[in-house]
């Protein structure tokens, strides 16, 4: 018997990586507690430092590459627009230039700015908590802490089913690439090519559901008993835990020093 590999599982799982080996419970709470910041402190200028914190920690973690293949798009997609949008139409007194009849205003940038800076820091802290925690580590950890299985199944099982859903579109595209069908191209030509795909995707989902819940059938999932894991997570130490509550405690102060700004 191989015995370093029995001992893996003996053992609490780490990957070596400070970041990625925090509680998950930890990390959620880190990431809510920076990603929500912003909206206390209202300035864009801390907005994209929490931006560019997110970056270099996605680095530090080893996921730099496909935390900003997805960063990149939500920044395109929500912050260009939204950016446009509020520059273009919000009140303001100091014109800076006019387009088309459109005035842009030093205090529409600002605003713009502000809420472009909000958007991209909650969103790099929800994809920074996504990269660096794998759903069935933080599942595990919702059902030590009280969490029906059923409702981390779902959960899980949610995250799962978009990351399925894509590779085998991929495979399904291409799979008609290797058939001739175009599938490059413009913008109608794609969308043209997406139509056929989308019968076999459903197809797919339909029946990987009936595999799941025959699965869990035959593992007994819904006995009324406590379930097994296979492997098992570190607990929060007490630096880990310190640094939490310090966070924790410096965001009650934002809050805190907020309405009292309102206030006074």
């Amino acid at each position: 018997m191989d015995y370093e590999f029995v001992q893996k599982y003996m053992e609490p799982k780490r990957t070596g990586n400070i970041i990625r080996d925090l509680n998950p419970m930890s990390k959620l709470n880190l990431m809510l507690v920076l990603g929500l910041s912003p909206f206390i402190v209202q300035n864009y200028i801390y907005g994209f430092g929490m931006v560019l914190f997110f970056i270099l920690v996605s680095a530090a973690a080893g996921c730099f590459r496909s935390f900003f293949s997805m960063y990149w798009k939500v920044l395109l997609l929500f912050g260009v627009f939204l950016f446009l949008v509020k520059a273009a139409f919000a009140p303001g007194e100091h014109v800076l230039f006019e387009i088309w009849g459109i005035c842009i205003t030093k205090e529409s940038m600002i605003a713009g700015l502000n809420i472009v800076s909000l958007v991209l820091a909650f969103s790099g802290g929800f994809i920074l908590f996504v990269k660096t925690t794998p759903m069935e580590d933080f599942t595990y950890m919702l059902e030590q802490k009280g969490v029906s299985h059923m409702v981390s199944f779902v959960i899980l099982s949610s995250f799962q089913t978009i990351t399925d859903l894509g590779q085998n579109a991929k495979v399904i595209m291409e799979s008609q690439k290797a058939r001739g069908i175009e599938t490059e191209g413009n913008v109608l030509k794609r969308a043209a090519a997406y139509i056929p795909v989308m019968g076999p995707l459903v197809l797919n989902a339909i029946s990987s559901t009936e595999e799941k819940s025959i699965a869990m059938d035959a593992r007994a999932f819904s006995a009324p008993v406590s379930h097994t894991f296979l492997s098992e997570l570190p607990p929060a130490g007490r630096r880990e835990k310190g640094i939490v509550y310090l966070f924790d405690a410096a965001f009650i102060m934002l809050i805190i020093g907020r309405i009292l700004l309102c206030i006074l």
